[in-house]
């Protein structure tokens, strides 16, 4: 497939591209033309231009063209998924749940969001930055594009490299809907000036970037130094590395789940489990329950086979990866890991899936930086003693909790997240939410009518 970015409604070609490899096979799958400085300035002028005659629109015309995207995602929902699925090495059923679905079930609830009241009015902020992260890309875009039309802004979305394919499913969702001219630009772009660009220019108001640790640490100076002359809205979700915590032995009825918890996306999810906290009393069990699944693990064939041993996208995961398990090896820390040897093939996109037991050498912030299939299982003799070890970590996005609800609220209260879920994963929950600590920057809010995606004023 070639993909381009899609600017002022036609597809921009430059002579630079870069290759998108197939994760299961590692044969080519997208040549991908990389947008230049040129086509992001061309861009930014058709966002604005765009901009300037969408802010008058009425809330009824900006509803017609997002029931229209609407309709088309639904359309075309069963496509859609299988195009990401492939390009993220994720089980088709997996992101046909967690994405396409949810996504809609979003779309639905943010098109019911009204002002809050009277007493404030509410207009358009400019052009929009959406900068995401690879991993159920499709959702984590619309999450934000719809309250920010909604809203009356124009948008200039930046595709992942690492999974370039959304593109080409937005480009052919702005053309289905016939989206007025400019009102959404994509960009396909491993261009680090281009990056640099798209947020530092004076005729961007405002960015919402999804991604990781990483990446975020070095857009924050870029805004902070951009703001100096300009001052922009920026909201930044970040960080994963998620506690889970099951307060009971390992039931058959929720085990699968736990695990799926950690092993989607190998651990490179922002919903991704890395640290079970269980009881002390439970410790043997929970131990040969883990072991014998990951015994059994098998590396997952194609987007139709539902094993969660997945290749892994990010290849900076494998230096973090080698680098922990030889802390473990050196701290002699107690490993459950898969028995199944890779082959020299399966070595270069796949990475075996260990737990090990708490290591006096995993420092927190080494555990928070790894995006791969490594966990740890810790053992706590009270419920009430996981905050304290679970709160350490740099990052509070979610937190996993399986049991009765009731024993688990005390838990629950005490935990420095953004979200916590009962007996369910962060990423089966809808919609955009805030995070705290180092997984969230900025402005926090994804309503149409708040204080990002809108300017806000009062009326006494």
């Amino acid at each position: 497939m070639q993909i381009h970015s899609f600017i002022d409604n036609s597809f921009y070609q430059s002579e630079s591209k870069f290759i998108k490899y197939n994760p299961y096979t590692l044969e080519k799958l997208h040549e991908v033309s990389n947008c230049d400085l040129v086509g992001l300035i061309t861009a930014i002028q058709s966002s604005n231009k765009a901009f300037q005659l969408w802010k008058h629109s009425s809330r009824a015309d900006r509803l017609s063209l997002v029931e229209k995207i609407q309709a088309q995602i639904t359309t075309k929902q069963d496509e859609y998924a299988k195009l990401e699925a492939l390009d993220q090495g994720l089980p088709l059923v997996f992101v046909k749940k967690n994405s396409i679905d949810l996504l809609l079930k979003n779309i639905q609830e943010i098109k019911t969001q009204g002002s809050q009241t009277q007493n404030f009015q509410y207009s358009p902020v400019g052009v929009i930055v959406i900068v995401a992260s690879w991993n159920l890309s499709l959702r984590v875009i619309l999450d934000r594009l719809i309250p920010a039309l909604i809203a009356g802004n124009s948008v200039i979305i930046k595709v992942s490299s690492a999974s370039p394919v959304t593109a080409a499913i937005l480009t052919e969702i702005i053309l289905a809907v016939d989206a007025p001219k400019g009102l959404i630009n994509i960009i396909t772009t491993d261009d680090k000036e281009v990056k640099k660009t798209l947020i530092c220019h004076p005729g961007v108001k405002a960015i919402s970037f999804t991604g990781s640790s990483e990446n975020s640490t070095e857009i924050l100076p870029l805004i902070t130094q951009a703001s100096l002359q300009n001052l922009k809205k920026f909201q930044i979700s970040s960080g994963s590395k998620n506690s889970a915590v099951v307060i009971g032995e390992p039931h058959d009825d929720s085990f699968v789940s736990i695990m799926s918890s950690f092993l989607a996306g190998q651990g490179q999810l922002a919903w991704s489990s890395s640290r079970l906290f269980i009881l002390e009393k439970y410790e043997q069990q929970w131990e040969e329950k883990i072991k014998n699944y990951l015994e059994l693990l098998r590396p997952s064939e194609g987007v139709e086979d539902d094993s969660l041993w997945t290749p892994c996208i990010k290849k900076n995961s494998f230096a973090k990866f080698d680098e922990i398990k030889h802390l473990a090896y050196e701290d002699k820390a107690k490993l459950l890991q898969s028995s199944f040897v890779l082959t020299d093939f399966q070595k270069k996109s796949f990475l075996p899936t260990i737990f090990t037991k708490d290591m006096s050498r995993c420092s927190t912030l080494q555990q928070d930086q790894v995006h791969a299939p490594f966990y740890i299982l810790s053992t706590v003799k009270y419920p009430f003693d996981v905050p304290k070890y679970s709160n350490v970590s740099y990052f509070g996005f979610a937190a996993h909790l399986w049991g009765d609800a009731e024993k688990l609220a005390k838990i629950a209260s005490e935990l420095d997240v953004g979200l916590v879920t009962y007996n369910k994963s962060s990423v089966e929950v809808s919609g955009a939410f805030a995070a705290v600590k180092q997984s969230g920057y900025g402005l926090q809010d994804f309503q149409s009518f708040g204080a990002f995606f809108s300017n806000v004023k009062k009326i006494t």
